[in-house]
């Protein structure tokens, strides 16, 4: 597993190095929409989308990006549904963690948005009902906190929300079929 905040940190230096707006969380939330809106997202269409052609010399800055891209891919398709949104950690104030949960999420939504998925409603199963949720916690920074464990439990369980949410979009979006077994044939 990759070290987070290290490739936290790492993405956030090459947000700099583009002269990106976007936080990490935001960031990431936009490639894991893309990503399930898609079902597959090439890295360097990816690159050519987010890094400017004439870069120059960005190789630290391209690596980072690639890195990123490559664990976002491997952790939705992880069977052991190891997914996590590219967060601040536990120790940070709860409230920065709530708004980049939001920023996480209004990635996530800009991402469908423009991997083609236009009308949410018609998504398939739950993924509908995920997605409109998403939308509600994207205004997650306006909430009013006190940073009691009332409050921490609370972001905990959204967190979970988010995290199974985005999983169950991305199967919706992308079903994963079951390698046939030996031979099928029927007696």
């Amino acid at each position: 597993m990759t070290d987070v905040p290290d490739l936290a940190r790492r993405v956030n230096t090459a947000l700099g190095r583009l002269g990106s707006t976007q936080t990490v969380a935001e960031f990431h939330g936009s490639l894991v929409g893309l990503i399930c809106a898609r079902g597959k997202l090439e890295k360097e269409e990816w690159l050519r989308q987010v890094m400017p052609a004439d870069a120059g010399d960005l190789g630290e800055v391209r690596e980072s990006l690639v890195q990123l891209h490559g664990e976002t891919l491997r952790q939705l398709n992880d069977p052991v549904l190891e997914f996590e949104p590219l967060l601040p950690g536990e120790g940070e104030p709860l409230a920065q963690r709530v708004e980049a949960l939001g920023e996480w999420c209004q990635g996530f939504l800009l991402g469908l948005s423009e991997g083609g998925v236009q009308q949410t409603e018609r998504l398939p199963g739950d993924a509908a009902e995920v997605v409109r949720d998403l939308v509600n916690i994207s205004r997650a920074g306006a909430y009013d906190l006190s940073d009691s464990e009332e409050d921490e439990e609370a972001y905990v369980e959204l967190l979970e929300y988010v995290r199974a949410g985005v999983l169950l979009v991305n199967e919706e979006l992308n079903p994963t079929r079951a390698a046939p077994r030996g031979d099928t044939t029927l007696h």
